[in-house]
């Protein structure tokens, strides 16, 4: 009550009154969901990983994924990208959608994050509804090992 008191007169005073703004939350922060593989798959929700698709997606890769995405709130007990990939050693981190991608990288995205390849897919939106995305992802995965051998052959 006493500093809005003081502002109240400084303003009546003719000073300009300036407030300090907490800072804002920072976005390239990552909520790593459970997971031991090495690939890492992140996604623009929580929600993406639990779809049909995502199943459709951890099941092609044949392993345990860990899935992540961007915090919200950017709590600085979560990891940035670069250093969920060190602490954790993947070797591999998929992340799907141009939006998601800008969120963790800003305009360039790297190819490499210390020793792990990195790529861009399409959202889960788009490859939901556009069967050419999904049949180009699966294409990629099988290119670069990341598909599982096909059994019964």
């Amino acid at each position: 009550m006493i500093e809005q008191r003081r502002q109240a007169y400084l303003e009546a005073m003719g000073f300009d009154v300036w407030i300090a703004r907490p800072p804002e939350a920072e976005k390239d922060r990552l909520v790593l969901g459970p997971g031991k593989g090495s690939t890492l798959l992140v996604c623009s929700a929580p929600e993406h990983s639990a779809t049909r698709l995502g199943g459709d997606i951890t099941r092609i890769l044949g392993v345990d994924p860990v899935w992540a995405w961007p915090d919200p709130e950017g709590k600085p007990e979560h990891p940035r990208l670069e250093q969920a990939v060190t602490d954790s050693l993947f070797t591999q981190v998929l992340v799907f959608g141009e939006q998601t991608a800008r969120l963790l990288f800003g305009k360039q995205v790297p190819e490499v994050i210390a020793s792990s390849a990195v790529t861009v897919a399409a959202d889960f939106d788009e490859l939901a509804t556009r069967g050419t995305s999904k049949q180009e992802l699966w294409a990629f995965m099988k290119m670069h090992g990341l598909a599982k051998p096909a059994s019964g052959t």
